[in-house]
C-alpha cells in the first residue's frame, strides 16, 4: 500500500512539473481595486491553477476588494469579473488564472502570485480551488457566511485570529497531495464542518470564540488528521474504524458504540463528530 501511494503522489507531482523549455518565460503584473457601492453580499470564486495564493481580509472598508496578481503571461491568462444583480445589493467576484498551453509549465512558474484582500464589511460566501504549489488563507476580521478551500498538490495554511461577526453556516475542506494547517478555526461560529483529507496530514486546531452547538463530518484519506479541541466543548465521537486505521481519543469514554467525552452531559457547547477512516489515523486531543 505505501509503496502505491507514493507512486501516485509522484505522478500527481510529475503531472503539475512538466518542463517546456521553449517558451520563455515573460512575467506581468496585474491591479485592480473595486470600491464597494450598495452591496449587501459578496461571492467570491478564486481559482488558481498553479504557484502562491494569498487571501485576507481588506484594509480599507470601503473596498470590495483589491488584488495584486503576477503572472507568466506567455503561458497563463487571467480572467476576472465583477457582477452586481439588478438592485447592486449582491456582488459577485469570478477569478481564474488558466494555462494557454497544453503541455506542462516549468518549474520557475510558480512564481505565479496573487494577493487577494476581500471586505471585511458584507457578509462573504468564499470558494478557493487551489491547484498545485501554496494556498494562505488569513480569515481574520471578514464576516464569513460560507467557505469552500479545495487544495490540490501543496501546503495550505487557514488562519482564524478573530471571532467572525456572523454565524458560518458552512466550511467545506478538501485537502489534496501535501499538508494542511489550519489554526482558531472556533472562532468561525459554524453549524457544519466537513473536512476530507487525501494524501497528506492535516492539523485542525478548532480554538476560539464558540458561540453555538456544531456538527463536524471528516473522511480520513491517506494521511492521519490531528483534531484539537477547547476543553470546555462536550464532544460526541462516532467513528467506523478501518483495519489499517488507528483512532486515539483522550478523555473519552464508551457509549455503546459512541464515545463521549468526560465533561459532556455538563458543557455548554456541545459536537458531533461523525469519522469516516480510510488508511491514516485520527487523534482528538485537547488545548
Amino acid at each position: 500500500m505505501k509503496k502505491a501511494t507514493w507512486i501516485l503522489c509522484g505522478l500527481v507531482m510529475c503531472a503539475g512539473c512538466g518542463f517546456d523549455e521553449r517558451i520563455p518565460i515573460e512575467m506581468s503584473s496585474m491591479d485592480q481595486v473595486q470600491p464597494l457601492g450598495k452591496e449587501k453580499s459578496l461571492d467570491s470564486t478564486i481559482r488558481f491553477d498553479i504557484g502562491s495564493l494569498e487571501i485576507t481580509g481588506a484594509d480599507k472598508t470601503a473596498d470590495s476588494y483589491s488584488l495584486n496578481l503576477e503572472y507568466d503571461k506567455a503561458s497563463y491568462s487571467p480572467e476576472l469579473r465583477y457582477d452586481l444583480n439588478p438592485t447592486g445589493e449582491e456582488g459577485k467576484l469570478s477569478f481564474n488564472l488558466q494555462s494557454t498551453r497544453r503541455s506542462g509549465v516549468r518549474r520557475q512558474r510558480y512564481n505565479n502570485r496573487i494577493r487577494l484582500a476581500l471586505t471585511n464589511s458584507v457578509p462573504l460566501n468564499l470558494t478557493v480551488n487551489a491547484g498545485v504549489w501554496e494556498a494562505r488563507l488569513s480569515l481574520s476580521g471578514m464576516k464569513l457566511a460560507r467557505i469552500n478551500l479545495e487544495a490540490g498538490v501543496g501546503g495550505a495554511k487557514i488562519s482564524v485570529y478573530e471571532p467572525n461577526s456572523i454565524p458560518c453556516e458552512y466550511v467545506g475542506i478538501k485537502n489534496g497531495v501535501g499538508g494542511l494547517d489550519a489554526v482558531g478555526l472556533g472562532n468561525l461560529d459554524f453549524r457544519t464542518l466537513e473536512f476530507e483529507g487525501g494524501v497528506g496530514g492535516a492539523d485542525l486546531d478548532l480554538t476560539g470564540e464558540w458561540k453555538n452547538d456544531a456538527e463536524i463530518r471528516i473522511k480520513i484519506g491517506v494521511g492521519g488528521v490531528n483534531v484539537r479541541m477547547p476543553r470546555e466543548l462536550g464532544v460526541r465521537v462516532e467513528t467506523e474504524k478501518h483495519f489499517l486505521s488507528g483512532v486515539q481519543l483522550e478523555g473519552f469514554k464508551q457509549r455503546d458504540s459512541t464515545y463521549y467525552s468526560n465533561n459532556y452531559d455538563d458543557a455548554k457547547i456541545r459536537v458531533s463528530v461523525r469519522v469516516e477512516t480510510g488508511v491514516g489515523g485520527l487523534k482528538i486531543s485537547w488545548i
